[in-house]
């Protein structure tokens, strides 16, 4: 939902119109359909804006609508032009802020948590992770500031949104941790949001939030606290099935689904019933849910470190790096920088990428679990620009940029090229941190050649040729010493 914060006064007239349809389609889980109304809004905006510099109203209503206008081009699977209107959004909003006319806290973490969103849409899930964290931290300082009561529902909002991505490309664990105290937070606020109109764009996030807790909860074994989730959520998506949405159909049938699974895992008969309702209502969507089901979580951290010392015996590390599933002090653990505070996550990133290597040959899934943790330990003490990241770069940045050149190299190897391209991105910047130390260092200069090589292979493969040609270039330059 657009929301003006007291900028502007939705016209009345063609603009205002425009704005209102979107927002209604948006409303009614028909978002794809909101995106031609959407640039019109901008459009008109931005005529209006047009040689008055000071126009902030309309400034604001396009950053907003640039926001919204993602969303609806996620939902057509338009991902890359999705991420250029987030670009615009940021853009419109820190110039509103540095004019000192809106406060854009909250506005810039939206921002940071729809680009999250869009990025796991494209497969870079590591780059999704971190920016969610992101958002997360963002809103959780809101909440504990004066206005906090009013941040509540976005707060949940987003932790339903980080819980969704922990579970496809981070730690079950914490996906489960965001999951439960997004639900919890959405039941307590339950009246609030309600009288809302944005209350059916809470109750969709809400089904969010319960489906992650369901299945993290069955996975490990907790079928009361699954059942549980289970019920809130088939009766969020039934009532939210009463519109016209399909998205919202969807959302029915997995719950449906999730619900008859979880029930047959107990032995109880109406298990069969929801499964049978949710193939007559829609057969494809549950048998997607299903496989989805049927193919697991990824490892925990936790049990990744079992394995690996079960696989390379016991290493002096262990009990420091399973410490890290217990949240820092004066941190929730919803977030992978919750773990621990950013001085402390480059070491603990150091001693997590020592395991990659030896592993990888031995129990791939563990190994990349224990090397997509320490990239995202690295990458946080790294934006919070801890002490040992700024003035020890030497010592740590190399080892990040030779871990993150081993997963990449390995998620490709099995086939996952969107995330091994994700991570070949990140391995270039990483490596553009070492082109300083690269004129009296051959071992330097080689890994940040070798990083620039990898990621325009990668690009290549992806269909990227002039990228691709470029990253070649920058490491046959960074050889000849240009």
């Amino acid at each position: 939902m657009v929301d003006s914060g007291g900028l502007w006064t939705p016209p009345e007239d063609e603009l205002g119109e425009a704005l209102q349809t979107a927002q209604v389609l948006i409303e009614e889980g028909r978002a794809d359909e909101a995106g031609p109304y959407q640039q019109r809004v901008i459009e008109l905006a931005r005529e209006r804006a047009e040689g008055h510099p000071n126009h902030y109203e309309a400034k604001h209503l396009m950053a907003a609508t640039q926001y919204e206008l993602a969303g609806s081009l996620n939902a057509s699977g338009r991902h890359e032009e999705a991420l250029a209107a987030l670009h615009e959004a940021q853009l419109g909003y820190t110039e509103l802020q540095d004019a000192g006319v809106l406060d854009a806290t909250c506005f810039l973490a939206d921002v940071r948590a729809r680009r999250a969103m869009t990025q796991a849409h494209r497969g870079h899930g590591a780059t999704a992770v971190l920016e969610m964290d992101g958002a997360v931290i963002a809103y959780g300082q809101l909440v504990g500031g004066e206005d906090g009561l009013k941040h509540q529902p976005d707060f949940a909002r987003v932790l339903a949104m980080n819980a969704l991505i922990l579970r496809r490309y981070g730690d079950p664990a914490l996906a489960v941790a965001s999951a439960d105290a997004a639900t919890q937070l959405f039941l307590q606020l339950a009246d609030q949001i309600n009288e809302s109109p944005q209350s059916l764009s809470y109750a969709r996030y809400l089904c969010t939030a319960t489906a992650v807790s369901a299945d993290v909860h069955a996975a490990e074994g907790r079928l009361d606290l699954a059942l549980e989730a289970d019920e809130i959520g088939l009766t969020t998506a039934d009532t939210l099935a009463d519109s016209d949405s399909a998205t919202d159909m969807r959302t029915l049938v997995a719950a449906l689904v999730r619900k008859g699974k979880h029930l047959g895992i107990v032995g109880r008969l109406e298990g069969e019933a929801c499964l049978r309702t949710a193939y007559d209502t829609d057969a494809e969507t549950a048998a997607r849910v299903v496989e989805e089901l049927d193919r697991g979580l990824p490892l925990t951290l936790v049990a990744a470190l079992e394995n690996a010392e079960i696989k390379l015996g016991p290493f002096e590390q262990y009990h420091r790096l399973v410490a890290l599933s217990e949240p820092a002090p004066g941190m929730t653990l919803a977030t992978v920088s919750g773990r621990t505070d950013p001085e402390s996550a480059a070491q603990r990133a150091t001693e997590l990428a020592e395991l990659v290597k030896p592993l990888l040959s031995q129990d791939g899934n563990a190994a990349l679990t224990l090397g997509m943790e320490a990239h995202y330990l690295f990458a946080i003490s790294s934006e919070r620009e801890s002490h040992r990241m700024r003035f020890q770069t030497e010592m740590y940045v190399p080892i990040w940029a030779q871990l993150l050149l081993d997963i990449s190299e390995a998620y490709f190897q099995a086939g996952r090229t969107d995330l091994a391209l994700d991570l070949g991105g990140w391995c270039a910047e990483v490596a553009t941190a070492l082109i300083p130390y690269a004129d009296d260092n051959a071992l330097m200069k080689d890994l940040a050649g070798a990083c620039y090589r990898h990621h325009g292979n990668l690009l290549a493969a992806t269909g990227d040729l002039a990228a691709s040609h470029h990253a070649h270039e920058a490491a046959e330059q960074l050889q000849l010493g240009r």
